[in-house]
């Protein structure tokens, strides 16, 4: 092969390797001038979200990225972001979605593995007394659904283990735990808890509910249907809710010895048998 051969085949490669990078340039400035990272609150929501990852047109982030490491390797391998309208643009009903994101232990890049729009209680404008009876929606949907937690509480996730949190009412809540088992995540228990308290429930004479940024577990109870996060129904979950507000008040709160506890962080509780569900109880 003589030397214009060789020069030639040189610079033909300098220039299909060139075309190559500036058309990978190109497609990286077209995706973030097109990727929609609006967040509505503070930017250190989207500190941990990859570049690439964007939400539908139309949306806003206002909660922080979660992240996890599912393999319990070192590298997180799993990535959450939870997307919705502007509140000032929400109706009654509007939804918010969560996006969950996973990558294998050998790549870099994070893939979109479902978006869900039922772990979070639709938008409710108000939920006043005048409010709901002149908003037939809203009413409907406050009966239906339960009220939502602070972003901290409703959604935690550590290693494996997806903790989503709802309330009955401003005192007492429900949480679904989900542990991550072939590949999806899946219901294995239901805690009751006590938390997240307005200010007149932080101290009571000497005794103190010191709960107003955390949660205590009263009692614990397994499902009776194994059901994935995507086939988990707010609406079955809180079908029995004021059954089961009752039994956490008279046979847990409102037996506390305040002679023996001084705070509601020492209580330890123990499971009582008193409620008794329907038979179509699940979770």
């Amino acid at each position: 092969m003589n030397d214009s051969v060789i020069r030639g085949i040189v610079v033909l490669m300098f220039f299909l390797n060139s075309c190559e990078a500036q058309q990978k340039e190109q497609t990286i400035v077209t995706i973030q001038t097109n990727c929609n990272r609006t967040v509505y609150g503070s930017l250190m929501y989207i500190k941990l979200l990859p570049s690439y990852i964007c939400i539908p047109d139309g949306f806003v982030i206002d909660d922080y990225v979660r992240v996890s490491d599912l393999g319990k390797d070192g590298k997180i391998n799993f990535l959450a972001v939870k997307y919705n309208k502007k509140e000032d643009d929400q109706i009654d009903g509007d939804l918010t979605y969560w996006a969950f994101y996973e990558r294998s232990k050998s790549a870099d890049i994070f893939s979109l593995k479902t978006t869900l729009s039922n772990i979070v209680p639709p938008y409710i404008e108000d939920i006043s007394y005048e409010y709901l009876l002149a908003h037939p929606v809203a009413e409907k949907l406050f009966k239906s659904y339960p009220l939502r937690l602070s972003h901290s509480l409703s959604f935690q996730v550590d290693t494996d283990t997806i903790r989503l949190s709802y309330k009955f009412d401003d005192s007492y809540g429900k949480s679904f735990v989900f542990t991550y088992k072939q590949n999806n995540w899946y219901l294995e228990n239901v805690e009751y808890f006590f938390g997240e308290l307005p200010m007149y429930w932080w101290k009571d004479d000497d005794f103190f509910y010191s709960l107003n940024e955390k949660l205590k577990v009263i009692e614990t109870r397994k499902p009776q249907k194994r059901v994935s996060i995507s086939d988990f129904d707010l609406k079955v979950a809180f079908k029995y809710r004021e059954e089961e507000q009752n039994h956490l008040a008279e046979w847990h709160i409102d037996t506390i010895d305040k002679t023996k506890w001084k705070s509601i962080d020492d209580v330890v509780f123990t499971r009582c048998h008193g409620m008794d569900l329907p038979e179509d109880w699940l979770y």
